[in-house]
């Protein structure tokens, strides 16, 4: 069986890229920002793993990953922030908030599939 990871991204060639480098091995749900994410979740969805662009319409990464980390139900899902924004202050602060992996764009696939690779067999072990 596939692992499932939410991805948002609003950024459509982004997308296509994930979905290029992703699709084989994941089944993956695409949202346009947090709160399309957030709906989804809250029908009683439950990925794997959360892949998440900073910088979204409506709610942002970083604001739904606080969200998520408040929220009782889905704060043990693994989440990714991915951003161009790569100061250590804000990667700090994404970890603070729950954070389980950082990958600045532009990134290699081959970093994005161990990232993804790490977070979900630590999730599995636990």
């Amino acid at each position: 069986m596939k692992h499932t990871i939410l991805i948002m991204e609003d950024d459509e060639p982004m997308r296509l890229l994930l979905d290029v480098l992703l699709k084989k091995k994941y089944k993956l749900v695409f949202k346009n920002d947090g709160l399309s994410g957030m709906k989804w979740l809250a029908e009683g969805n439950m990925p794997s793993v959360i892949l998440s662009d900073f910088i979204l319409p409506k709610m942002n990464g970083y604001d739904f990953l606080s969200s998520l980390s408040q929220s009782g139900m889905f704060s043990d899902i693994p989440f990714i922030m991915v951003s161009s924004r790569t100061d250590e202050p804000f990667k700090k602060r994404c970890f603070s908030a729950g954070a389980r992996g950082f990958l600045d764009k532009p990134f290699d696939p081959s970093q994005l599939y161990k990232l993804l690779d790490k977070v979900i067999e630590s999730t599995v072990e636990n």
